[in-house]
């Protein structure tokens, strides 16, 4: 157990901290709280003070701190992978961001496989800043995020869409038998649907094909009714070699794990 001093003139700025919990503290915080407190620092030298004596950890992100509360009793951060995106939302809270692809799976408790690298999609043409620690992929997605403890969170469907049209950008495809049909089972052949308008035929074609393979055949059969009657071949991931034909769908499937 490591001992923290402090600071008998930051005492009501750290008691402050403490009732309010917040995970990511900004400058503006700060400010409040030391406006409430009485205390006459500036919000800089607090800060100073309070990261060399180990209440407030730094973060990547500029004018942001972890909080490190008395109950952790010490300088330990909380191992919240979602840390940093906390704190560039906090300075700009309308970031064209959402966690993704299998994070979301497994924010939503459809893996057991947590991911190495936390997952983040964002808009095209915006750029994300390296502070966000994750792995970032391009994807403009239709349906309003969900929320995930104050972050914003992909909905099922634009999963299961997001995986049919960017396979390669969707990890843990050798446990799809256990996230996949999960993932399906959540959503709705409408939510799938607007989901995918306007994706194009290769993405519709893996689309059903995931469909059909999950047991959402309803959802499948509104799929293929989309299709032209002659769909050129599509591949769900390597093209060479050739994974496995499936007639209905005009497709080779190299990713989805043997049945």
């Amino acid at each position: 157990m490591t001992t923290r001093p402090i600071p008998s003139s930051l005492a009501s700025v750290v008691e402050g901290l403490e009732l309010r919990q917040a995970p990511v503290v900004s400058r503006a915080l700060l400010e409040d709280i030391a406006d409430e407190s009485g205390s006459k620092h500036s919000a800089t030298t607090i800060a100073e003070r309070l990261v060399r004596a180990g209440w407030l950890l730094p973060l990547r992100t500029h004018d942001a701190w972890e909080f490190a509360p008395s109950a952790r009793a010490g300088r330990h951060r909380s191992g919240d992978p979602w840390i940093e995106l906390r704190a560039h939302l906090l300075h700009r809270p309308d970031a064209p961001v959402a966690i993704a692809f299998e994070s979301a799976m497994w924010e939503f408790g459809y893996t057991s496989h947590q991911p190495g690298m936390p997952v983040l999609a964002h808009r095209p043409n915006w750029r994300p800043p390296q502070s966000l620690s994750a792995r970032t992929v391009s994807f403009d997605w239709r349906l309003p995020t969900g929320d995930a403890n104050g972050l914003p969170l992909w909905q099922p469907a634009t999963v299961v869409v997001a995986a049919a049209d960017r396979p390669a950008a969707q990890g843990d495809w050798g446990n799809a038998d256990e996230w996949l049909p999960e993932t399906f089972r959540a959503t709705t052949s409408t939510e799938v649907l607007a989901e995918a308008t306007g994706r194009g035929n290769a993405t519709l074609a893996r689309l059903g094909y995931l469909a059909e393979w999950s047991g959402r055949h309803d959802i499948a059969d509104q799929i293929e009714g989309l299709l032209p009657e002659h769909p050129t071949v599509t591949f769900l991931g390597r093209r060479s070699p050739r994974g496995r034909w499936i007639n209905r769908w005009r497709l080779y499937d190299a990713l989805l794990p043997q049945r």
